[in-house]
């Protein structure tokens, strides 16, 4: 009896200390690209205050744009908590680009932490080629190394996303888009994704030339993409920068 015991509270410890070592690495790390499952404190220290705030008041779809000097102004005017996500403008390689910075709230070690659930590069000195942008965004670099890009078409804008999937699935990435991005359990290869968003009457035959006016990254996955394919009309296609 007192064996049984005995190993039943080994096994309990190795659980705890296992638990713990997976909290932990989720609470450290962060994706590939840099940016992706940041704390709101990292990304003031990587980037400094941003120059403004976005929020989004959901049912009633106020939206606000404040300087970070109003936040605490900007919170009592709300019923409850609502996600403040950041607003940069950066020169990068001489090139000027708004950097919107959205966060989500993870709550796997027991409280509440906001983490950047996703952002998006605009450029704003107008659109530059595909072959650029990992020159001007480093953390855009992934996308030469991803094996599965698809092309979906914009009905909306009559343009084209284009969806750089990379290979490195791991328990991070799945956990992240479970959490921020679809809670479909079947899903199990979400890894770092961008989808670069064309301008409008671009060629759907893509090249390093075509012209990109917006980046989004995420994590996504086939699965997911598979999903909504009889919508976008996806096709997987050749990566463009191979």
């Amino acid at each position: 009896m007192v064996k049984k015991m005995r190993s039943m509270v080994l096994i309990f410890s190795l659980c705890s200390i296992l638990f713990g070592f997976v909290g932990s690495l989720h609470a450290s790390e962060s994706l590939e690209d840099g940016i992706l499952w940041l704390t709101k404190n990292a990304v003031r220290e990587k980037f400094g205050t941003p120059n403004y705030l976005y929020c989004e008041e959901e049912p009633f779809r106020r939206y606000r744009i404040v300087t970070p000097d109003e936040e605490e102004g900007l919170k009592k005017t709300f019923l409850y908590d609502v996600p403040l996500h950041d607003l940069y403008y950066l020169k990068r390689n001489n090139t000027n680009i708004e950097l919107r910075i959205y966060y989500g709230v993870d709550r796997s070690n027991g409280g509440e932490t906001y983490r950047v659930s996703e952002y998006y590069v605009n450029f704003t000195d107008g659109p530059v080629p595909l072959g650029k942008i990992s020159e001007l965004i480093p953390e855009c670099k992934p996308i030469h190394q991803s094996s599965k890009v698809f092309q979906e078409h914009m009905f909306n804008f009559d343009n084209y996303r284009i969806i750089f999937v990379t290979d490195k699935v791991s328990s991070l990435t799945n956990h992240f888009g479970t959490i921020f991005v679809d809670p479909d359990k079947d899903i199990k290869d979400w890894s770092l994704a961008y989808d670069v968003i064309l301008i409008e009457g671009e060629s759907e035959n893509v090249s390093s030339n075509s012209m990109v006016k917006e980046i989004i990254v995420s994590v996504d996955g086939e699965y997911r993409i598979g999903k909504t394919k009889h919508v976008f009309k996806t096709r997987r296609i050749d990566n463009p920068l191979q």
